[in-house]
């Protein structure tokens, strides 16, 4: 029974994974919210935005306070007209949030071991980071003809965290020293730390983990709890 609630666990993760539409990868769009606002006219000052779509409305905060806003100093603009004029040029929004993702381990890379040299592997597998996160959203300008500007927003962020998870492994003679004539997928506990960059819709992240074999075979895989490199995708945000 407790064999049957892992491999259906694992099977309704990688369904989740495969299922999920590539304009979900990743995302963390500017939207209204709490910012520190960096400009080169307003300096660094806490605000809330009200995005919706191309339309920007700025408040700034009560003397004193990080959340309460003045409802009486809003001030609006569609992002794409944003032009060397405007107080928002060449600005950056700034945003700390914690992170709750469900990612994918692309592949890892796992160190010589037992007479088994360096090993590359991609298997299925799933797991859920999560941690502290700093995002920028900036302000771009383009030049278009006709001496006209657009503006849009570019996002780049930085997470570090935690990860867990379950993920599937070959197990045969070569990971086990020839202990065991067996030929099969194992299923592993996955679990360590990472360190994501997103840029627009793509969140790539370079992990140090530990696999530790959920079979009776744990105690003769080579590389039961053993560390390795790993190169992860971010799926979806929670």
């Amino acid at each position: 029974m407790k064999k049957l609630f892992l491999s259906l666990a694992v099977l309704l993760i990688i369904i989740l994974s495969a299922c999920s539409p590539i304009g979900s990868i990743a995302i963390h769009e500017f939207g209204s919210g709490y910012y520190n606002l960096k400009s080169e006219k307003e300096g660094s000052i806490n605000v809330y935005a009200d995005v919706y779509e191309d339309s920007l409305v700025i408040y700034k905060m009560n003397p004193g306070s990080s959340k309460d806003l003045d409802p009486g100093s809003g001030n609006g603009t569609r992002i794409s007209t944003i032009n060397p004029d405007s107080y928002l040029f060449s600005s950056r929004f700034i945003k700390n949030s914690m992170e709750l993702d469900l990612s994918t381990m692309l592949t890892k890379l796992r160190p010589a071991s037992s007479g088994v040299p360096v090993q590359l592997n991609a298997n299925l597998n799933a797991l859920i980071y999560m941690g502290a996160r700093k995002d920028y959203y900036i302000i771009k300008s383009h030049k278009l003809p006709l001496n006209r500007n657009y503006s849009s927003v570019k996002q780049i962020g930085y997470d570090f965290g935690i990860f867990a998870g379950i993920g599937i492994t070959p197990i045969n003679p070569t990971v086990t020293n020839s202990n065991t004539s067996l030929e099969y997928d194992g299923i592993v506990f996955q679990k360590g730390i990472g360190v994501f960059m997103t840029i627009n819709y793509l969140s790539v992240g370079i992990t140090l983990g530990f696999d530790n074999l959920m079979s009776s075979d744990s105690k003769i895989w080579i590389y039961n709890n053993r560390p390795y490199l790993g190169l992860a995708l971010g799926i979806a945000n929670f």
